[in-house]
C-alpha cells in the first residue's frame, strides 16, 4: 500500500475514535459548561472531516459541577450524522464513554464507538488492497456483500463476482469470508478464476491502525454499508492519533 493509501486507512480508522476525543474535550473547565452541538461540529471539522453534519455531545448525570469537581464524568455520549474523513464517508456514528476525565490527558475508563462505512468507501479500500477496481453492492443474503470486478479472458474483459461476509481477523484487521464465486454469471470455484483472483479475494485484508487500548470488535452488513464497532479501555484521549 502506498503511503497515501495507508494514511487514508489510518484516518478512516481514527474517525471511529474521533468522537471520543470530542467528548473528552467537550468540557471547558474554566467555564464549567459542556460544549454545545455547534462546538462539537466545529471540532469534528477541525479533525479533518468535510461535509460533517449532525454532531452533538451529551454529558449525562446531575449535578454536572459535582462530577466536574470530582474529576470524572460518569457517562458521556456523542453522535455524528455523517462526514467524510480521509476521503472515506461514514454515517450514523455513535459513541458511549464511561468514566471520562475532564482534563488532560482526558483518560476514559471504557468507550464504545460504532459507525457505518459506506459501500463506496469499502470499495475504494478493497480496490487499493487488490490493486484493481472493484464495486461493492448488496449481496444475495442480508449479511453478505457482492464484490465485483473484471478480468481478461482471451483478450475479453469478463465479469467476476464474489459473495462475501466481512469479518474481523486476528489483530483487528477487516477480512472477508467468501461464500461463492461467479464468472460471467456462472458459478465457479476459486481455482477457476484467472490471475489468482480467487485466492486474492479470499486473503484480502484491510488493516485498521487504531491506538493502543482501542480495538475493532465487530463488522456487520447493513443496508447502507458496513457497521464497524470499536471498543477501548483505559484510553488517554489526548494521545489518540487523529487524521493519520
Amino acid at each position: 500500500m502506498t503511503p497515501e493509501r495507508k494514511d487514508g486507512v489510518r484516518t478512516l480508522a481514527a474517525l471511529l475514535v474521533a468522537l471520543v476525543l470530542l467528548a473528552g474535550v467537550a468540557v471547558v473547565v474554566d467555564r464549567g459548561v459542556a460544549w454545545s452541538a455547534e462546538r462539537g461540529l466545529a471540532g469534528a471539522v477541525a479533525l479533518g472531516g468535510s461535509d460533517v453534519s449532525g454532531a452533538e455531545v451529551d454529558i449525562h448525570g446531575f449535578p454536572f459541577l459535582t462530577q466536574l469537581a470530582a474529576g470524572e464524568l460518569g457517562h458521556v455520549t456523542a453522535a455524528l450524522g455523517a462526514g467524510t474523513f480521509g476521503g472515506y464517508t461514514v454515517s450514523d456514528v455513535r459513541m458511549d464513554a464511561r468514566g471520562v476525565e475532564p482534563r488532560v490527558p482526558y483518560r476514559v475508563d471504557e468507550v464504545r464507538v460504532d459507525g457505518l462505512l459506506s459501500r463506496d468507501s469499502l470499495a475504494r479500500l478493497l480496490s487499493a488492497r487488490l490493486d484493481r477496481e472493484v464495486a461493492v453492492e448488496p449481496g444475495e443474503s442480508p449479511e453478505a456483500l457482492a464484490v465485483s470486478t473484471t478480468v481478461p479472458v482471451l483478450g475479453v474483459e469478463v465479469g467476476v463476482e464474489a459473495q462475501v461476509v466481512p469479518t474481523v481477523l486476528d489483530g483487528g484487521a477487516i477480512g472477508v469470508d467468501v461464500l461463492s464465486f461467479s464468472l460471467a454469471g456462472a458459478a465457479v470455484d476459486a481455482d477457476s478464476l484467472p490471475a489468482g483472483l480467487g485466492a486474492a479475494l479470499g486473503d484480502v485484508t484491510v488493516p485498521v491502525d487504531l491506538p493502543d487500548g482501542v480495538g475493532l470488535r465487530s463488522v456487520a452488513v447493513e443496508p447502507g454499508g458496513v457497521r464497524l464497532h470499536v471498543e477501548g479501555e483505559q484510553v488517554a484521549l489526548s494521545r489518540l492519533r487523529i487524521g493519520g
